[in-house]
């Protein structure tokens, strides 16, 4: 049976992967352990040297990466190999070589049966005499197999993969995700960054963005819809990676909502076995009048690899312009003012989206080299520049929808060294990171009124470290425990610098603009440790533990009014805070899973404790948002770190072989519970320290005084028959929130003491105001959080013809919607009102593989040109997602 790669275009006299289910029977030999290759080796044709990158798991799907990697038949019996691990392989061995370091100590013997064909052979050591096993075979298409362990991992993880991103090329980032459940995106049309959404949670690094491993906590305050912007290029990614909720493992530290890394290409992703130079080209174009603003978008990628060392080295660009949205269908009424006057919404729908247009360069280079010992090293860098216009937001009372205030000249620069010790040994497992991310936006603000234009670099660098060990245990044939142990650590420094003067009477020594995205430093320190124990395949308990500490600085203050005494006269007195915090807290995580009964089906459940101190910008913002006019941020010096605990209870499904041979079904649903205590979020209508300064335009970041919840209902599903195919993911969000807060946050509220009750009376002292400092209040917020984020679902299906060279498709996204206020005023508490109306976009894809290193594609986005808005968008930019657009890529692989 020939299978092509995961990329379509492998020659399959290279690849010939196929598990097969045989009916032969297989005697082995008592007492052998690990079994040299017979004769037969040497007469099999393999490359002499290959690179693998293989880390230790459970055997049978250990070797259904070999036989992807290596480009070989391998025949096992899948039920005998259950309860057994193997050892890691990373670098460049001959296939031989790999296989006996990949099965290690455990009780198999290899020969080869063919020129690529390879019997494994489980040995019985206890008993004397021959003992008959029947061979097993798995077999399906690559692209499936690469993700077959999400629906085997008992917890909550979704990958997307490359075929899913290459099916319908994205103009956003965030176009990626919309096929992954749990996950949404606070996203604007017209601001390139990517803000992820884990389930509800977000902002200030409640969820790890990350690439390749690297914290990207770039932030830069707007109007609180996203604080936390990742930059990155999907033409230059392999797949991404999503962890959902706190986990005791890598990445996770100071994290509560989860891990989304996006994986960048590798050298092994371009090189076919055998070979030792590879690449790829690929050119995206719209066509014709339906282009909508799809100028360019191209990469290309080259790698070289021999058993010493590899490179690879990749660019890319995209060239956006302004988009047409939809035309058809309803959109919301409250920001567009539409519920006044039906034509307003008419005159949005019909009009581009100004300021919607991009330029993004992104450079990518890998050198690894594969030192003796079983060790590699590993440099990357990744650079990624994007050039954009700052838009206001919509204001349907002017002519033009859209105001220009400025422009953004952002770039992304991350530089690691990645170091791997994997022996032949299996109490060894080791890597280790080091890494330094430079993310700087240069931005220019126009003039608007009398306030003068300015310039400003907002800049944030973090330094990080990472190690972790991996260590298997056998402690009988059926059972074996895994240990991963480790720490992390990383710091951020920000840095904002702006031409903007100092206002006068200002409370620290910085413009107002600096003060949003203050200048301090924080750095966070984590241990960890998880033990997985399995016993035969069928049980699985994990238990781990976390500890987080933190350390944050910066200097921030406030103005705030008293009397001179024996006068009627306000003065204004500066309060400065000097911040210096330091706390830690540990954090366990359990879980549990069964098989019961049945290989196919696994049912787990976990619960884990979360850790999320505040960010710079949260304990240090102070100033006027806009420079002037009413209103005011201020800090909170001593904000509480979140407390989260998540449990969730779910099932995994995966069988093959269900109706058709080679079939495949992977099901994962998941119900989750994220109960945060002490949640912070941007409060209005705070009265600071002081006399008579309460207002509704004063804000500052507080801790909610009622617990915050985020639980629903994630469905994934995943059908490859070969022949056809179909994708679904699902999420539905439970419950809402409140938000409460002590109106005097910080205290010292004051009020007059008079000798006489004359309205003029001179002030002879000043007391605490009880009331005041003692009242809290329950009200609209500013941030992502104000709104529970909407039921979101997508269904892909499709089809392979031809010896699977045309693959199509269409694939459907839907929304539930969600719209504030009454009936004809639309009263509303809330700051920013949600207003999504319900939709169903429809898109539809194809590509055709013309030779083997051809491959065309055509996909055309909401073919019936609905007129919709992403939920969890941003509510200030109020961008319609883009109308029917055509996309033609070519990709040329040698």
């Amino acid at each position: 049976m020939r299978v092509s790669s995961r990329t379509g275009v492998h020659a399959a006299s290279r690849l010939a992967l196929a598990i097969h289910l045989g009916a032969a029977g297989l005697l082995l030999d008592a007492g052998l352990a690990h079994a040299a290759p017979s004769a037969a080796v040497a007469g099999a044709e393999q490359p002499s040297r290959l690179m693998f990158d293989i880390p230790a798991q459970a055997l049978d799907s250990a070797v259904l990466a070999f036989a992807e990697q290596a480009g070989l038949q391998v025949l096992f019996d899948s039920q005998r190999l259950k309860g057994l691990h193997s050892s890691p392989l990373k670098g460049s061995y001959s296939v031989q070589e790999g296989l006996a370091r990949l099965l290690g100590n455990a009780p198999v013997e290899y020969r080869f049966t063919g020129d690529s064909q390879v019997t494994l052979n489980r040995v019985a050591a206890e008993h004397q005499g021959a003992l008959a096993l029947a061979t097993t075979t798995v077999s399906g298409n690559l692209e499936g197999r690469k993700s077959d362990w999400v629906y085997s991992t008992p917890r909550s993880v979704s990958v997307v993969s490359r075929e899913q991103i290459d099916r319908n090329p994205p103009r956003h980032a965030a176009d990626m995700l919309e096929e992954t459940s749990g996950v949404y995106s606070a996203v604007s049309q017209q601001d390139p960054g990517l803000s992820v959404n884990i389930r509800g949670i977000q902002d200030y690094g409640r969820v790890n963005m990350s690439v390749d491993g690297m914290r990207q906590n770039y932030q830069q305050s707007g109007h609180q819809q996203r604080n936390g912007t990742l930059y990155v290029d999907p033409e230059l990614l392999s797949e991404v990676v999503i962890e959902k909720g706190a986990t005791s493992s890598m990445g996770g530290a100071g994290v509560i909502g989860g891990i989304a890394n996006f994986r960048t290409l590798e050298a092994r992703d371009l090189i076919k076995p055998g070979e030792e130079m590879g690449g790829r080209i690929r050119l995206t174009s719209g066509l014709g009048g339906r282009s909508n603003g799809t100028h360019f978008i191209g990469s290309s990628a080259f790698a070289i690899g021999t058993e010493v060392w590899d490179m690879l080295v990749a660019a890319s660009e995209r060239h956006l312009g302004d988009y047409d949205p939809g035309t058809r269908g309803s959109i919301g009424e409250l920001r567009t003012g539409g519920w006044r006057d039906p034509s307003i919404n008419d005159r949005v729908k019909n009009s581009p989206v100004a300021y919607s247009g991009s330029v993004m360069r992104s450079r990518l280079a890998k050198l690894g080299l594969n030192l003796p010992q079983d060790q590699r090293l590993q440099f990357s860098y990744l650079t990624t520049q994007v050039s954009y216009d700052d838009a206001n937001m919509l204001n349907t009372e002017k002519d033009q929808l859209w105001e220009k205030l400025g422009s953004s000249d952002v770039r992304s620069q991350n530089f690691a060294l990645d170091y791997s010790y994997t022996p032949d040994n299996p109490l060894v497992d080791f890597k280790a990171k080091l890494y330094y991310v430079d993310n700087r936006n240069d931005q220019s603000t126009l003039r608007r009124g009398i306030t003068p234009g300015y310039s400003i670099t907002y800049q944030t660098d973090t330094y990080g470290a990472q190690a972790q060990n991996t260590s298997t245990f056998a402690l009988g044939e059926l059972s074996t425990l895994k240990v991963n142990y480790g720490l992390e650590f990383f710091y951020d420094k920000v840095r904002p610098d702006s031409s903007q003067p100092l206002a006068s009477g200002s409370a620290v020594n910085a413009p107002a603009s600096e003060g949003m995205t203050p200048k301090g430093d924080r750095a966070l320190g984590s241990l960890f440790a998880r033990l997985d124990y399995d016993y035969d395949g069928w049980l699985n308990l994990n238990a781990g533990l976390r500890y987080d500490r933190y350390r944050l600085r910066g200097d921030t203050g406030i103005n705030t009014r008293t009397f001179i005494l024996g006068t009627t006269r306000q003065t204004t007195v500066p309060v400065d805070y000097d911040v210096d915090t330091e706390e830690g807290r540990f954090s366990p995580t359990f879980g549990l899973s069964i098989k019961p009964g049945v290989e196919w089906l696994q049912l787990f459940t976990s619960y884990g404790k979360g850790w999320r101190p505040p960010a710079i910008t949260e304990t240090l913002i102070t100033g006027r948002p806009h420079g002037g006019g009413a209103e005011s941020m201020y800090p909170n010096p001593f904000l509480r770190p979140e407390r989260s605990t998540t449990w969730e209870a779910g099932v995994n499904v995966f069988k093959e072989n269900l109706w058709f041979d080679d079939d495949r079904l992977g099901i994962k649903v998941a119900y989750f519970d994220t109960r945060v205590e002490d949640f912070i979020f941007m409060n209005m209508g705070m009265q600071p320290p002081g006399y008579g300064m309460a207002g509704i335009g004063n804000s500052a970041y507080v801790n909610n005084l009622q617990d915050t919840r985020f639980k629903g209902v994630e469905y994934q599903l995943d059908y490859d028959a070969g022949r056809a195919y179909g994708q679904l993911a699902y999420t539905h969000m439970i419950g809402s929130n409140d938000f409460c807060s002590k109106t005097a946050w910080l205290g010292g509220v004051t009020q007059t003491v008079k000798n006489s009750t004359a309205g003029r009376a001179p002030v002879v002292g000043m007391r605490p105001d009880e009331q005041a400092n003692s009242a809290s209040h329950c009200s609209a917020i500013l941030g992502s959080a104000e709104h529970m984020p909407m039921d979101r679902g997508t269904l892909t299906l499709g089809a392979r013809f031809f010896e699977r060279k045309l693959d199509i498709g269409a694939r459907a996204r839907y929304s539930a919607g969600y719209s504030e206020g009454g009936s004809n005023t639309r009263t509303t508490t809330s700051v920013y009102p949600a207003d999504w109306k319900s939709y169903t976009v429809y898109d539809l894809y194809g590509s055709y593989r013309a030779t083997e290193e051809l491959t065309l594609r055509l996909a055309m986005e909401n073919v019936t040109d609905r007129a919709y808005l992403v939920p969890m968008g941003d509510v200030l930019a109020f961008t319609l997602g883009r109308g029917r657009t055509l996309q033609g890529t070519l990709e040329y692989q040698f």
